[in-house]
């Protein structure tokens, strides 16, 4: 046998036959193993989902909360330079099956698009009296929406409809545009009537908003994203019917923003939170919306572009901490994908690929208790809590480490490369866990090296919470 000039994972083999490996084995408390809810398991492990906001906005390249900024000239776009904006709506270019086809290359595991965003502009062909659509109301001139469904049922890829409930261009919308010259904005406006006073007429809005959400229905979405409900309460939304009309249709639909509708809580629900991950990690399902440059809509004069290293960086900690990346793309207004949004999407596509095990099926090193406690930095767990890994932006020269595990590891390797990797450790006497420095790999991914800790049993960590109990040291 070769002699062996460094520490690495067959003498980790043999210290774990070590008495003082053997006490630590039964030291401290093995990590918590998810309890996964059916309905929403293909949710929890689908990790990274795709935000297409599309409409009659990519044009001017600013979503229609634009409307809502009179008192702002930089972003306020005026009532009827906005909706003119529909003459040159064309998507000549779009080919939905070849969007699907680079959502499956981006690593993405289901798309969320706008079916209607405030501004009322229906992608579908809405026979609801008073509606805005592609269809009619467009150079488009046909139905957007139905292909693209088809096209991701045909990938078997799940399908999230993002729907405003609020509908700045409806008459009978109670919230309407400001005056010439106001100061005041969409939702600070006297409102056009008062619903109290005239509940028929808001009555025929809310029966106007329940019709279109009665022919997206029909598509059986796997996510329903709402948006637009902080101008009433649930109540004026009537949204405990729309969650009563969506469990009747389809029990295993998902309900991410509007989960507040699902009063009697049929539905498996989940936040979004959006633009920063937040400091205090949300609690069951949840996911990060996040645009790659600065806009939701495609919007050249934003080259505020994240680059993959940033996507990658994102990316793993968000899955760390048990959510899912809904990384946003706005299409261009001919239909296409712009490249500055796909190049380094495609880039984390393929970091995803080539580091997978450490992804599907795993669930956060947060719960775990490993997370910025035992590593400091992002890790996740596999489901069945013998293999940790690491997610390492940049290695220093003097390695990274990792701390507070009783286990001792069998293995360490990268997970791209199968690299076997040098360890050296310190501490560990049988009660207290020893501290493993991992050096640096001879061959680090650009990106973001995966390590890989194999184990014969569950982790045993010294606490999940990294808190002592009276008496211990």
């Amino acid at each position: 046998m070769k002699k062996r000039t460094h520490l690495n994972f067959l003498i980790l083999l043999v210290l774990a036959v070590h008495p003082c490996a053997m006490g630590q084995e039964k030291r401290g408390v093995e990590i918590p193993l998810p309890e996964v809810e059916p309905r929403g398991e293909w949710f929890q492990q689908a990790k990274l989902g795709v935000f297409l906001h599309w409409g009659m906005y990519a044009v001017g390249g600013q979503v229609s909360n634009r409307l809502n900024y009179p008192t702002r000239p930089d972003v306020f776009i005026p009532w009827d330079t906005y909706f003119a904006q529909a003459d040159k709506f064309k998507a000549e270019n779009y080919d939905p099956a070849a969007w699907v086809k680079t959502f499956r290359e981006v690593g993405a595991k289901y798309v969320v698009i706008t079916t209607k965003h405030h501004d009322g502009f229906a992608l579908w062909d809405s026979q609801a009296p008073g509606a805005l659509t592609a269809v009619s109301g467009s150079a488009a001139g046909r139905d957007l929406l139905t292909p693209f469904v088809e096209a991701m049922r045909a990938d078997n890829m799940p399908v999230g409809l993002y729907f405003s409930v609020s509908d700045w261009h409806h008459p009978d919308y109670a919230s309407m545009k400001p005056r010439p010259g106001s100061h005041q904005t969409v939702t600070t406006a006297p409102l056009a009537y008062a619903e109290t006073d005239q509940p028929e007429r808001w009555k025929k809005f809310q029966d106007f908003m329940l019709a279109q959400i009665g022919e997206l229905i029909k598509f059986k979405p796997d996510i329903w994203w709402f948006d637009g409900i902080w101008e009433r309460t649930h109540e004026n939304w009537r949204g405990p019917e729309i969650a009563e009309m969506i469990a009747r249709d389809n029990p295993a639909a998902i309900l991410g923003r509007g989960w507040q509708f699902d009063a009697k809580k049929e539905l498996v629900r989940y936040q979004t939170p959006e633009q920063a991950i937040p400091l205090a990690t949300p609690k069951g399902l949840w996911e990060l919306c996040q645009t790659t440059n600065e806009s939701w809509a495609y919007n050249p004069a934003d080259t505020k572009w994240k680059s993959a290293g940033q996507l990658v960086q994102l990316f793993t900690e968000v899955i760390s901490r048990g959510g899912n990346l809904l990384l946003n793309l706005g299409p261009k207004a001919d239909g296409t994908l712009p490249e500055e949004s796909i190049g380094p999407m495609l880039k984390l596509g393929a970091w995803i690929k080539r580091n997978a095990e450490a992804i599907y099926p795993t669930f956060g090193g947060e719960q775990a208790g490993t997370s910025f406690k035992c590593f400091f930095g992002p890790s996740t767990v596999s489901m069945d809590g013998k293999t940790l890994y690491l997610f390492v932006d940049s290695f220093p020269e003097h390695g990274i480490q990792v701390r507070g595990i009783h286990t001792v590891p069998k293995k360490i390797s990268v997970v791209s490369t199968g690299e076997d990797i040098k360890v050296q450790w310190f501490g560990g006497n049988g009660v207290d866990p020893r501290t493993y420095t991992v050096m640096p790999p001879k061959n680090p991914d650009p990106l973001c090296t995966v390590i890989k800790l194999e184990f014969n049993q569950v982790i045993r960590i010294s606490r999940k919470a990294g808190e002592l109990q009276e008496g211990e040291l």
